[in-house]
């Protein structure tokens, strides 16, 4: 065993306990500092990108990640032109993780990837407290851009929305997600208005639809469609920089192309069958059985998901 192997000791034969080495070389063992250039991530940083992917957490067969699948996904981003990923968001299945995974999930991102793409962390909650902390937490490690969305199936007025939505400008870059299919309740526009003025509002990822698209658009609101089959006319037609993308896990390479290589309807008719096949259930279930179906991922589930049954006459990855 070399030195910088040994593990700690304190044995009579040693008399002393004596440090490691790598507890005393100076990043031996860290792939970055906390003050490197690649966490400084700026609101004009998030407002350029046009293909984010919602990254999905594979597992091992014990619950825990599967970080060497989740760096093959990251890497394939990468390659493929993503320019940033959403980290513990609906795909991510932030929603069944503890909040020690999730803060670990956007620290590991940073540290492995924040020098290539930019990493947006979920740090919504049902209690507002709770995201407080979350970003409180995450932003350090990633100075990334949280999401903050209305906790679920909870109603609130306006009023109470937009005081729910201001601590989480306080720190870094923040975009608001809006997906009342989710939540049970839609973000409207007056109260999206009213948080715009903040230096720190980077955006919206809207899955509401194109026509308000591009009525934020108008009033200068950057958006990210929510919503991958709207988002070659959201991004070509509507104004919206890009997309927030869910079949971007599987074919990342078609998606740069439909946000970066101009109008191309005919490209767009080509992905829309995958696109339909991916949310004929909730996402992720549709993404999570095609990536295990694959190979890129163990078929692992976290309860309540389940794979995709079996429909006859399917065509697509069943």
């Amino acid at each position: 065993m070399s030195r910088l192997a040994s593990p700690l000791s304190l044995s009579p034969r040693a008399g002393a306990w004596r440090s490691p080495e790598a507890s005393v070389i100076p990043n031996l063992h860290l792939p970055m500092r906390s003050l490197e250039v690649k966490n400084r991530t700026s609101v004009d940083d998030i407002k350029g990108l046009r293909l984010i992917t919602a990254i999905k957490t594979p597992y091992l067969p014990d619950g825990r990640f599967d970080l060497e699948a989740y760096d093959s996904l990251i890497h394939m981003q990468i390659v493929n032109g993503a320019e940033g990923v959403v980290v513990g968001g609906t795909t991510g299945e932030g929603h069944l993780m503890s909040w020690d995974e999730h803060i670990m999930l956007i620290g590991h991102t940073v540290n492995c990837f924040g020098a290539r793409i930019k990493v947006i962390g979920n740090t919504g909650s049902n209690s507002t407290r709770e995201a407080i902390h979350a970003t409180e937490q995450g932003s350090p490690s990633a100075c990334m851009a949280p999401f903050t969305s209305i906790p679920i199936m909870e109603r609130h007025p306006s009023k109470a929305w937009f005081l729910i939505s201001r601590p989480s400008f306080r720190w870094v870059p923040t975009i608001i997600y809006n997906v009342p299919s989710r939540t049970g309740q839609d973000i409207p526009p007056v109260v999206v208005n009213r948080v715009s003025w903040n230096p720190n509002m980077a955006g919206v990822k809207e899955c509401v639809g194109n026509d308000r698209v591009r009525e934020y658009v108008e009033g200068g609101v950057t958006i990210w469609s929510g919503n991958d089959d709207q988002c070659h006319d959201a991004r070509w037609d509507c104004g919206a920089v890009g997309v927030i993308s869910v079949t971007s896990n599987l074919v990342p390479g078609l998606m740069h192309e439909l946000m970066f290589e101009g109008k191309n309807p005919a490209l767009n008719s080509k992905v829309m069958p995958l696109i339909e096949w991916l949310f004929g259930e909730p996402n992720p279930i549709g993404l999570n059985t095609a990536l295990a179906q694959l190979g890129v991922i163990r078929p692992i589930f976290r309860l309540p998901y389940v794979p995709l049954r079996l429909r006859r006459g399917s065509s697509l990855l069943e």
